[in-house]
């Protein structure tokens, strides 16, 4: 499992959630919007509610999460505020961001004593689910307890059961320094996805927007690469989206979304992977050989420094309020104009005791109206589908948003297609092959090789992967 500092920032996010689930549970305003029995008092004689009482303080439901001692707090003190509510108990545990989560759930599936809820990486969903002990969350979205949500944050099984739903809709944006672009003359990047810049126009203005010391740009004649104090382009999360995000802009993809083609070794792919190398050479933007623990920070941190635009996740946005320097746009288009996306879910474990009241406390916490202050930071996004349609929704969350963010985000929240589901959630084998992807890539990205040469050589063995249809 993945623990770095996209993860840290998704652990704070889960944090914020509940902070802002403790506040928010007991308004009878947010109560009487959630569609969910967990947050809708029925209205029933006074002996039929003491009788629910008596039943529901037999109740504890245990959730498992990771976070430091200031999480720890705030958890707890949402779980209280939940109890005082329904009558059902939550048993909070903690663990740390340091990749002690596998370990502990291994441990707890040997005792037999697994939790009932649980946060969980996007890349260990599919383990957890070939070990048989996923829930299937179907009938809340049958029933209507969860309302619709967007279909790149909805997970299913390699037999099509919904397995969870993200707690947030991230996704790749492209931000920009509005001063660095009005000094270099370039118009700002669209907010519509039909508007998205074609590849030619991207890199053109990504080289008028790399500058050496002596002020030359990438544009000039007489421009000095091993001067250049500010790139045109930088990359501050994992290389895992820029990549699947540029095999599937240029017409090819990782794995089809039904799980039933392997498209990772198409010749569109490696031609959209080969475009994100070719930025490299042509000094528009330095090496990207990082992970997810390691790159050039934040947004805010690389449009203060050296970079003029910076692909980051929207994560981000909660970094950038109040900085009016900071605008926000749609990707460029190759073929096609998309974004990536990702938002860690919760999952229900088959084994619970009390396995209806953990799917009501699930519907509850995957409810956006009780995660509202954490939507409106923008540190996360709404994963429900009528959050980005009804107006009346649209407002609760992007007030305080820059505009060009709202408008881009929404752009591609109401656009069909034009959000890719991350093979992390759907593909079992995922983990494995992109470590195969990962030992080689290198090559390509410091120009010692081509994409096309490095696909020949490792594809086959990637693929052989995806056959097994396994995790293990």
């Amino acid at each position: 499992m993945k623990f770095g500092k996209r993860n840290l920032v998704l652990s704070l996010a889960l944090t914020m959630a509940f902070s802002a689930l403790a506040g928010c549970s007991g308004n009878s305003n947010n109560s009487g919007n959630a569609k969910n029995a967990a947050t809708e008092a029925p209205k029933a004689s006074e002996a039929a509610a003491d009788k629910k009482d008596v039943s529901a303080k037999d109740v504890t439901l245990e959730l498992l999460y990771w976070g430091d001692d200031v999480q720890k707090k705030l958890v707890e003190a949402a779980a209280e505020k939940y109890t005082a509510d329904t009558g059902v108990k939550i048993n909070a545990q903690v663990l740390p961001a340091d990749g002690t989560f596998d370990t502990f759930i291994q441990t707890r599936l040997q005792s037999g004593e697994l939790p009932d809820i649980s946060y969980m990486g996007e890349g260990d969903i599919q383990k957890y689910n070939e070990m048989g002990i996923l829930a299937d969350i179907s009938d809340l979205l049958k029933d209507g307890s969860i309302p619709e949500k967007l279909p790149a944050i909805t997970i299913h099984s390699p037999e099509q059961k919904v397995i969870g739903v993200g707690l947030s809709n991230q996704m790749e944006l492209l931000f920009y320094s509005k001063s660095k672009f009005d000094e270099a003359g370039v118009s700002y990047p669209p907010t519509k996805v039909e508007d998205a810049w074609d590849w030619d126009t991207f890199v053109a203005n990504a080289k008028k927007l790399t500058k050496d010391t002596k002020g030359k740009t990438a544009a000039d004649a007489g421009f000095d690469a091993s001067l250049t104090e500010n790139y045109g382009l930088g990359f501050t999360a994992g290389r895992e989206f820029h990549h699947f995000w540029a095999a599937n802009a240029n017409g090819g993809g990782i794995v089809s979304p039904d799980g039933k083609e392997f498209q990772w070794d198409s010749p569109k792919s490696a031609e959209g992977i080969q475009k994100l190398a070719d930025l490299v050479k042509d000094k528009v933007a330095s090496p990207f050989t990082y992970t997810w623990s390691t790159g050039i920070g934040s947004a805010v941190d690389a449009l203060s420094g050296g970079y003029a635009m910076a692909i980051s996740g929207s994560w981000d946005l909660a970094n950038i309020k109040g900085n009016e320097d900071i605008g926000v746009g749609v990707l460029p288009k190759m073929e096609k104009a998309v974004t990536m996306n990702a938002g860690a879910p919760l999952v229900v474990y088959n084994t619970s005791k009390h396995i209806e009241e953990a799917k009501k406390f699930y519907a509850y916490m995957v409810n956006p109206e009780n995660s509202l202050e954490l939507l409106k930071s923008g540190a996360w996004l709404p994963n429900q589908a009528d959050w980005y349609t009804d107006p009346a929704l649209v407002d609760k969350w992007t007030g305080d948003l820059p505009e060009s963010a709202k408008e881009t985000i929404l752009s591609y929240s109401t656009t069909k297609d034009a959000i890719v589901q991350w093979p992390a959630y759907y593909v079992p084998a995922y983990l494995k092959m992109n470590t195969e992807y990962e030992k080689s890539i290198d090559q390509a990205l410091s120009g010692k090789k081509s994409v096309k040469e490095i696909y020949d050589s490792i594809m086959p063995a990637i693929k052989k992967l995806w056959e097994s249809g396994k995790v293990s």
